[in-house]
């Protein structure tokens, strides 16, 4: 699996299993649970070759002590940061989110299959060095809440590869227009 731009293969199985496993850990403390993920492309480090997965390899891909942090965000906040996705030339790595973007202008968001609600708050889990405005992210410099998950980004990795190796799946990521562009 390769990292890549708007959309990646790596991208997209990290965001994912992050999203999967902070839902597992997270007791949300309002009783509203993680709508999506965001993670930064520079965070993963190197590609996933094919064949055995080693500690060492996942340390590779994610060099970083990194924490998973859930912040609520306002629909305001949460605008941004989709405005953010869509101007970056980056591929970000985005779970739970469908993001339009039109000459690098935001064009259209869904949520969980549900269209954006800039009257509604949002929890996305990301890093605890986005959380603090690492990479230009400021729109998460002023969350509503923020809550910790309790787990590094890289140990939900390794959970999530030998949860699904000791069940016999193999690691499947695909490229689903998480991020596209429109006419």
């Amino acid at each position: 699996m390769r990292k890549a731009s708007p959309e990646g293969l790596l991208n997209n199985f990290i965001a994912d299993l992050v999203l999967e496993v902070a839902d597992d850990l997270y007791k949300p403390e309002d009783g509203q649970e993680i709508d999506f993920c965001l993670l930064n492309y520079g965070g993963l480090r190197a590609n996933l070759p094919e064949g055995p997965i080693t500690r060492a390899r996942v340390f590779e891909i994610m060099p970083f002590e990194n924490e998973m942090v859930v912040l609520t965000l306002s629909g305001d906040k949460a605008y941004e940061l989709f405005e953010y996705v869509a101007r970056s030339d980056k591929g970000m790595p985005i779970s739970g989110l469908k993001i339009g973007a039109r000459n690098g202008s935001l064009g259209h968001v869904l949520i969980q299959g549900k269209e954006f609600d800039r009257l509604r708050n949002y929890k996305v889990v990301t890093s605890d060095y986005l959380a603090e405005g690492g990479d230009r992210m400021r729109f998460f410099l002023d969350p509503l809440n923020t809550e910790m998950v309790g787990m590094r980004i890289r140990d939900a990795i390794i959970l999530f590869m030998e949860r699904e190796t000791a069940s016999g799946k193999e690691l499947f990521s695909e490229l689903d227009g998480r991020i596209y562009f429109m006419e």
